[in-house]
Order: structure tokens, then C-alpha cells, then sequence
């Protein structure tokens, strides 16, 4: 989520594997709010996203659509995620927390593809996390320091809620995600993205800004 700042951090540092982790994680948040202030949430934005980023009841049962939604998007990314069941709860996940913060499932998924490759072990290294590379700090200025960004449901939580923040600072998707990538104001990144969504079909739920 931060690969525009990989090269700024001082891995050459004689310290352990967690030392440089760390740093590289302090580097990267100083990086990012010192150069384009993406951690500059109001008060009001923060308290909006803390709700939106509440656990959604894991029990309900999935709708017609869904259902239908889920079964096609599966086959899609198979070869990405060869596990059926992995393959299921990646799918779940991503028409759920679409719904709730209003971002088209190819959107997420094409940065799931970019990020990640589908792997939901991913960690990269300055520290971003799972299938859409999020940064742990988010954990503190959103959630909660216990949550697990190597689970799926978590991992897809946090991602699409620091997606729509972007979307709703920035106003356009370009934009939005050249800052989800802390690379503001290019467009490699979002070009990316935007040829791996022709890879999937999705609703036309459609992205509100």
C-alpha cells in the first residue's frame, strides 16, 4: 500500500529482522503524513470510519445475489487461490464489506490482484499486511491493536474502509488509489488496478464519491 516510498527505507541498518520491520513501518507512516498528510483524519471522518469498520454478524445468511455473486467470482480467481473455501471466504468478504463502504467488488479486487496476488499471508517489507497490504498502523488510528490483517474478513475490512476514505478526500478513483498506494498524483499504480478489474465481472454497484 506504500510500494511508492520502498526505496527511502534504510534496511542496510545493522539491527534484527523485527528492528528494521519496525523502522521500516515508522519510516513509511512519517513518509506518508510528512508528504501528503493521508493520516490527517477529522475527528468526525475517524469516528464515521470506526463504525463503518465494525464487524459485520459472521451468521447471516447470504442473499440470492450474493449467492450468485459469490459462486461466479470463485471460479474467477481460482487460479490465484487454488483452496475452494479460501477462494469462498475471499469472495464473501469482498461483496460484504463492498456493500457496506460502497466500493465496487472488481475495484476490490483488482487491488487485491495488484497488492497481493490473492495471498493473504502477504507481508511486505516495511510491514503492509494480507490480501490488500495494509499498513498495521491503521489498526490505531481506526480499530483495534488486536486485530488479525493476516484474516481474510479483517484484512478485506480495513482495506476498503482506507479505500473510502481516500475515495472520499480525493474525489476521484485515480487519485484515491495513488494515495491507498502513497503514491499521490501518479499513475502507475491506479493503471494497474484498472486493467486487472477488466479480469473480473462484479454488480454494477458502482463507486459513490
Amino acid at each position: 500500500m506504500v510500494a511508492g516510498f520502498l526505496f527511502t527505507i534504510p534496511l542496510w541498518l545493522n539491527s534484527n529482522t523485527e528492528d528494521r520491520q519496525h523502522l521500516a513501518q515508522s519510516t513509511t507512516k512519517q513518509l506518508v503524513e510528512k508528504n501528503i498528510g493521508l493520516l490527517d483524519i477529522k475527528p468526525e471522518e475517524k469516528e464515521e470510519l470506526r463504525k463503518m469498520l465494525k464487524p459485520v454478524d459472521e451468521g447471516r445468511k447470504m442473499d440470492f445475489e450474493q449467492v450468485v455473486w459469490t459462486k461466479d467470482i470463485v471460479q474467477t480467481i481460482r487460479p490465484w487461490v487454488p483452496d475452494e473455501t479460501e477462494a469462498e471466504a475471499i469472495a464473501r468478504w469482498v461483496y460484504v464489506y463492498g456493500k457496506r463502504f460502497n466500493l465496487s467488488p472488481e475495484l476490490i479486487l483488482g487491488v487485491i490482484a495488484v497488492e497481493s496476488r490473492f495471498d493473504h499471508f502477504a507481508v511486505s517489507n516495511v510491514g503492509a499486511i494480507g490480501l490488500m497490504q495494509v499498513m498495521p498502523f491503521w489498526k490505531d488510528e481506526l480499530g483495534s491493536p488486536n486485530d488479525n490483517l493476516l484474516q481474510i474478513k479483517t484484512n478485506v475490512r480495513y482495506g476498503c474502509a482506507v479505500l473510502r476514505h481516500y475515495l472520499d478526500r480525493y474525489k476521484t478513483l485515480n487519485r484515491a488509489l495513488g494515495a491507498y498506494n502513497g503514491s499521490l498524483g501518479q499513475n502507475k499504480y491506479p493503471n494497474k488496478v484498472f486493467t486487472k478489474m477488466k479480469q473480473f465481472k462484479a454488480t454494477d454497484a458502482g463507486i459513490t464519491n
